[in-house]
């Protein structure tokens, strides 16, 4: 068993030409494999070629090490106090095992485990390995070979570690590598084949990116340590450097032949040996890896070091090649979130809030996007759309598609006209895409919702009491199909407090509902929770997305509508602070006492001041972007929302416990005391950012 007692893993096996392939690790709970088997039953098992083939059908990695005809037989390493493992024959070709024979394997195993018990007993440690010791199993003349043959006992004449244990780590590298998409993934699979292995005790892996080097990941180092590497200039004379520039292996066997190379490093090595190795990628030295031992003297033989230098150039070309996937996909990423608006517009009247993902990690980037626009006549345009396919194409396309929208809506147009006019615009474009789109019209004076639709799906409307509204919509053709495609559109009444969904198909689980299951469900979802926040129920209705497992993106606006501007619900007003301007949140306070003293509720200055102020610092210092502020005043309660570009949450830093994030978490500290003074509080996103709010009690006069 491993370490952590959590696998089976290989600890040691006799040599062959293809020993390498053997299993590495097998789940004790797989009750598939005829080792757990014996592991969980104390039983000896047999596997023939047809139950061996049937484990590659149960687990198709399986077939790298179950590849040709054989029959398997395992038998526990167990005493009556301990329960260590399994010890595993594989007979080629396959061939009955008689009972006898069945029989003296666990006699073999039995005798294995009195001695395992007896190290265990001496507090040794009796656990799998890091890499299999491969030993000879050549038989020679020395009398133990010949008193194990008296005995019946066929016994190797000498243990040596062998090639194939090279052979091994090669094959579980490459094999693990080959998986892996993401940094995080390839360094954890260098970590524990490189460090653990080779007997090292901390490790740095970092690249070279504008001549300069980024440290990619680091173990067993403090955080100064790693900050001293971050950022070195190619030109400066540090280990990394000279290892990267000379493209050579550098090995110092005690701190006192470092301190003579580097006089003036800033930092104090903490142990005894390290070994620089440079990272090689398409014939070229492109980062380095630096390893630490705690014993003095030549940590690595020439063997190990050969070994490394190969290892490490895959590494380095899943690093280059992960890399580069990251840049491109969070470049792509950038230039979808950038087309969406900055901010939703805060108007008396509506309450609204917009939630947009993107797929999974493996997809491409989508064409989802949704608007809200303030119309020429003070009412509220909610328009949501979805261009064809996941690509770059469909990312600009959905850029285009976005800008004509808003500009036709703030021409005055309808929402018929403004699909008319978008549908010429995108017939005439040079693309074979198409795009579905929704717009919806609200004016607040009067509750009256015009919509129309091209192709998209109709918004979903309850009423104060959860009650669907239904606009009755005539879709039209997607926009792009048919250059005279003509739009109708529909009018319906809505009362306070009734609110309003627009939302891509990106939200249903159409694989398993069907379309229109999934759009019965969402109905459901929002009928039934229609009175929570708005920012919760938004939260619950895309809870089902997926995120970063979903095949397609996904767009959510919601609006509530709370009555005319005269309504005495609808008190709001709005600030902003410069990027960098710390000192404008003095300024933020002196609006926040004048406003107080406005609506009547100046009591609550103090709480309002403090909360406000820590949540727009915490802003001003971590987005780097401009800060809106915005209130609006119940009956009951004050609500704050403050707006900024980073789409980041923030997180309270008592739910902290990695110090590698620590600093980050300094932007939580502030949030303790909202949490403490405040009814309820969260972040949401919001356009290109986020959204951080809370809401404060008005006490009873």
């Amino acid at each position: 068993m491993s370490a952590e007692r959590r696998m089976l893993e290989a600890a040691m096996t006799v040599d062959s030409p293809l020993s390498f392939s053997i299993t590495p690790a097998i789940d004790p709970e797989n009750l598939a494999w005829p080792t757990s088997i014996a592991y969980r039953t104390g039983q000896v098992v047999v596997f023939d070629e047809r139950e061996a083939r049937r484990v590659t059908r149960h687990s198709p990695a399986a077939v790298v090490s179950v590849a040709f005809p054989m029959t398997v037989v395992c038998a526990p390493l167990r005493t009556s106090r301990h329960r260590f493992g399994i010890i595993g024959l594989r007979c080629v070709p396959p061939r009955p095992i008689a009972e006898e024979e069945a029989a003296y394997v666990l006699s073999i195993a039995d005798e294995l485990a009195v001695e395992l018990e007896n190290l265990a007993d001496q507090g040794l440690p009796i656990e799998g390995a890091s890499v299999p010791l491969f030993i000879s199993g050549r038989p020679g003349s020395s009398a133990r070979e010949g008193e194990g043959r008296q005995h019946g006992r066929p016994e190797a004449a000498a243990t040596s570690v062998t090639g194939s244990s090279y052979l091994y780590q090669l094959q579980r590298l490459s094999t693990e590598l080959t998986a892996a998409a993401r940094v995080p993934d390839i360094l954890a699979i260098a970590y524990a084949h490189i460090v653990r292995p080779f007997g090292g005790q901390t490790m740095t892996l970092c690249l070279v990116e504008e001549e300069r080097l980024h440290v990619l990941g680091a173990a067993g180092l403090s955080r100064e340590e790693v900050q001293y590497v971050e950022g070195t200039s190619l030109g400066q004379h540090t280990p990394e450097t000279d290892t990267i520039n000379n493209v050579e292996v550098n090995i110092f066997t005690s701190i006192e032949e470092f301190r003579q190379k580097y006089p003036h490093f800033g930092i104090d090595p903490e142990r005894c040996a390290r070994a620089y190795l440079p990272l090689i990628s398409s014939g070229r030295a492109v980062g380095c890896c630096s390893l630490e031992f705690d014993s003095p003297g030549a940590p690595l033989s020439a063997e190990q070091i050969a070994l490394l230098m190969i290892m490490l150039e895959q590494v380095g070309h899943s690093l280059e090649r992960a890399r580069s996937y990251e840049i491109d996909h969070a470049l792509k990423r950038i230039l979808q979130r950038g087309l969406l608006p900055r901010s939703l517009p805060h108007l008396p009247g509506a309450v609204t809030t917009a939630r947009y993902f993107p797929a999974g990690e493996q997809a491409e980037v989508g064409g989802d996007w949704y608007d809200v626009v303030t119309l020429p006549d003070g009412g509220l345009g909610l328009v949501i759309g979805d261009v064809q396919g996941h690509s770059m194409e469909a990312a600009a396309l959905m850029g285009q598609l976005r800008s004509s929208v808003r500009a036709y809506t703030t021409e005055g147009h309808g929402p018929a006209t403004v699909l008319e006019r978008s549908n010429r615009l995108l017939t005439e474009l040079d693309t074979d895409l198409y795009a579905t789109c929704c717009c919806m019209w609200l004016d607040l004076a009067t509750g009256t919702v015009t919509a129309a639709t091209a192709g998209h799906p109709e918004p979903l409307i309850t009423d104060a009491g959860g009650r669907p509204i239904r606009p009755c919509l005539t879709p039209g053709p997607p926009l792009g199909i048919d250059k005279r495609a003509t739009y109708r559109q529909s009018e319906a009444q809505v009362p306070p407090g009734a609110v309003a969904a627009l939302f891509t198909d990106g939200l249903l689980d159409s694989r398993r509902l069907g379309t229109d299951g999934a759009i019965q469900r969402l109905a459901r979802l929002l009928a039934e929770n229609y009175g929570e926040d708005l920012e919760a129920l938004a939260d619950r209705m895309i809870s089902n997305h997926g995120g970063g497992q979903a095949h397609d993106d996904a767009a959510l606006v919601l609006v509530r509508y709370e009555g005319g501007q005269s309504h005495k619900h609808s008190r709001i007003a709005r600030a902003s602070v410069q990027r960098h301007d710390l000192q404008g949140v003095s300024s933020v306070r002196d609006f926040l006492r004048e406003l107080l003293r406005q609506w009547n509720v100046l009591p609550l200055l103090d709480e309002l001041a403090l909360t406000v102020s820590e949540v727009v610092t915490n802003a001003l210092i971590h987005a780097q972007s401009d800060v809106d502020l915005r209130l609006r005043a119940y009956p009951d309660r004050i609500r704050v929302e403050v707006r900024d570009s980073d789409p980041y949450p923030p997180v309270p830093t008592a739910l902290l416990h990695d110090d590698a994030r620590n600093q980050e978490a300094e932007s939580g500290r502030g949030l303790l005391i909202v949490d403490a003074l405040t009814q309820t509080w969260g972040s949401s996103p919001s356009g290109r950012g986020k959204t951080t709010w809370f809401e404060i009690g008005i006490p009873n006069k």
